[in-house]
């Protein structure tokens, strides 16, 4: 809170992950790091974000800065980013631009042949680590070309260039994170070798959207770490707040709002696990993957983040007391999960295009290891995907999956839900028909009513590979596919114990206290 409130770069906490190994974790094992498993980063990624989301966006940049070296650059320069980054330097990517934002074809920074080598001249906006970065992966135009062919993505070794080649920008104050360093370069003339292009000249476009679709997969699970530690914050003060005579959790409407934030963690861990698993197990359905849980996961975290704040009272905009102040800078930082890699305009634009996946045939068995209780390793970068996937077996699987849930005829929640499943299924595949641009209004809402498809049938199929049907999955389900519909009062209650649960785990005196050990906890 302390690198929060001065708006001071997080170098202790950072420095403990060091001592932790955590940066191992951003190079894959072959290069010498501890990478294997994407669905392992993010489980790890998530404790951290749970204690300061800044600290996560921080300590996972190194990864998805340098995500097109890992995914085509040459060994050359792959060896040299894996260990900059196991010897402490950082990575930055400069993607967008001031005056273009995520029209990325309109770039102005421009990378030009020079005998033996390359001028890189533009400015890069927007940057995280911009003023620490040894390395810059930056997508430069190339001005001889025009079309999807005339960008390419330049390794900048900073270290190796004069000082007036490039000049690191003022730092961008931002509302939240703000202990991370958001700046911009603006690069004159600077000299590069041949060798510094990151694969084929002119690959700029799809590299990069090869690159978001793997962040934006990591990015919406660290999320999920905010909310975890809302909740325990809010259950743990309002446990102990003295209303009316009794604890303010006596009152059905809190419990209420408790016991449907819970629902929506469980809910979104399982949409957000089933797609972090895509990119190893079935990297042809990212392009949809990655869309559904960067759109849907950070905006039930955000919508929750504010119903919660209506229950904590003033307390949820106060910089100090309750565990000083904690829920507060959370709300804050929670909203770059939805704007980091793609705003949610951006990502539903992107989802509406692979509406085509729905009409193909597919196979829902090739899809059964996304939901797996069981963990997942193997090649992350290397495989040869298109910008489309071409059919969509999670949602081949949905009318499979209503008819198994329709059989817990004593959860009338559940089969309620499983009906709700069903009809959507049948208007989106339905819509899926039509020709729709996905820049129109009508394309979002599409693309809206897709994604949340797809996140509940993956809660469906998860649930039902686990041979589970926990009283939290039917209004599970609902809150995906109907947001704003309230559950049942009856199983708000039922589900209190469960609160109560998730409030108690984690050690005293650290988010997650067992909600007795958090009395008078006011100098968090």
């Amino acid at each position: 809170m302390r690198d929060d409130h001065a708006e001071r770069f997080p170098a202790e906490a950072l420095a403990t992950l060091d001592a932790w190994g955590y940066r191992a974790l951003q190079v894959p094992e072959e290069y010498g790091g501890r990478l294997t498993s994407l669905e392992e980063l993010s489980a790890i990624g998530r404790v951290v974000a749970g204690r300061d989301p800044a600290v996560t966006l921080i300590a996972n940049s190194p990864l998805g800065a340098a995500m097109p070296v890992w995914l085509a650059g040459s060994t050359a320069q792959r060896r040299a980013v894996a260990d900059a980054v196991l010897g402490g330097a950082w990575v930055a990517l400069g993607i967008t631009e001031r005056a273009h934002g995520a029209d990325l074809l309109a770039s102005e920074t421009t990378v030009r042949r020079d005998g033996d080598g390359y001028l890189v001249d533009g400015e890069k906006w927007l940057i995280n680590n911009a003023g620490r970065a040894r390395y810059v992966c930056l997508l430069a135009r190339h001005p001889d070309r025009t079309g999807m062919r005339s960008l390419s993505f330049v390794l900048m070794d900073l270290a190796a260039l004069p000082p007036t080649a490039y000049t690191v920008l003022p730092r961008i104050t931002t509302h939240g994170m703000r202990a991370a360093q958001i700046a911009g370069i603006r690069f004159h003339g600077a000299r590069v070798p041949a060798g510094a292009l990151i694969g084929r000249p002119g690959s700029g476009l799809e590299l990069a959207a090869a690159a978001l679709a793997i962040t934006r997969t990591l990015v919406p699970a660290l999320s999920l770490g905010v909310l975890e530690t809302a909740l325990r914050c809010c259950t743990a003060f309002l446990h102990d707040r003295r209303l009316y005579g009794g604890a303010a959790t006596d009152i059905p409407y809190v419990r209420e709002e408790l016991a449907a934030a819970l629902v929506d963690l469980r809910a979104a861990e399982a949409v957000a696990r089933a797609c972090v698993r895509a990119p190893h197990l079935l990297p042809d359905l990212v392009p949809v993957t990655s869309a559904v849980t960067k759109y849907l996961v950070p905006r039930t975290v955000e919508d929750r983040m504010r119903q919660l704040a209506v229950v904590l009272g003033s307390r949820s905009y106060l910089r100090e007391g309750h565990w000083s102040g904690l829920f507060e800078k959370l709300r804050r930082d929670v909203t770059l999960f939805g704007l980091f890699d793609g705003s949610e305009p951006v990502v539903l634009s992107a989802l509406t295009a692979q509406a085509s996946c729905l009409d193909a045939p597919a196979d829902p068995r090739r899809a059964d290891a996304l939901f797996t209780p069981e963990a997942v390793t193997g090649p992350l970068f290397g495989h040869a995907t298109g910008p489309f996937a071409e059919d969509d077996p999670v949602t081949a699987g949905t009318a499979e999956a209503c008819a198994a849930l329709a059989r817990h005829t004593a959860d009338p929640v559940l089969t309620g839900a499983a009906g709700a499943l069903r009809a959507a299924g049948e208007r989106v595949r339905a819509e899926a028909a039509d020709a729709l641009d996905p820049r129109s209004l009508a394309g979002q809402q599409f693309a809206d009513r897709y994604a949340r498809l797809f996140a509940a049938t993956c809660l469906a199929r998860t649930a039902l590979a686990a041979g589970e049907a926990p009283p939290w999955l039917g209004p599970g389900l609902l809150a995906l596919l109907e947001p704003g519909r309230r559950m049942p009062a009856e199983r708000a209650a039922a589900l209190w114990n469960d609160v109560l649960a998730h409030a108690a785990t984690g050690p005293a005196g650290h988010p997650g206290a067992p909600v007795a050990a958090v009395r008078g906890g006011e100098d968090r």
